[in-house]
């Protein structure tokens, strides 16, 4: 008898942890556009910063988007220079990852995750800038204004 009763309450323990909602993960999705600053708008990268942070998942802000080089039909001619843009991810004043993105005249796709590599610290912010570097050892750069994105 007290076997079949253990039985009977191991069964609706496991079928009460099986009907159990799953701890999920907080998304909050924002736009976001940062350019190289010149007239031309020869560098700009845009797309979407998603914050994933929950109890169970590893605090992320994953970027999905577009990084474009001298788009194919501008008024400005060829510079011989490529852009990049730098996603950099802080929780308070402390840079908790980085990650670049470099295009050539051309269109490149971005997709990636950025987080702590110990997987604890959550993001609070992403700062994304676009600058311009000539493609030969001698040359001029520059950079576009930053553009700053906090976690919703």
């Amino acid at each position: 008898m007290r076997l079949r009763a253990r039985l009977v309450s191991g069964a609706v323990l496991a079928a009460g942890l099986l009907a159990a909602q799953p701890a999920t993960a907080a998304h909050a999705a924002v736009a976001f556009h940062a350019d190289s600053g010149d007239q031309c708008l020869r560098g700009v990268t845009e797309g979407t910063l998603d914050w994933v942070d929950g109890p169970v998942v590893r605090p992320t802000v994953k970027v999905d988007g577009s990084l474009t080089d001298d788009a194919p039909f501008s008024a400005c001619a060829p510079d011989g220079m490529y852009s990049q843009a730098t996603f950099s991810a802080y929780k308070g004043g402390t840079l908790v990852d980085s990650e670049a993105v470099k295009a050539d005249d051309g269109k490149v796709a971005i997709a990636f995750a950025l987080s702590d590599p110990a997987g604890v610290t959550a993001i609070d912010r992403v700062v994304v800038q676009v600058c311009r570097y000539s493609s030969t050892p001698v040359g001029i750069s520059y950079c576009g204004q930053a553009a700053e994105y906090k976690a919703p």
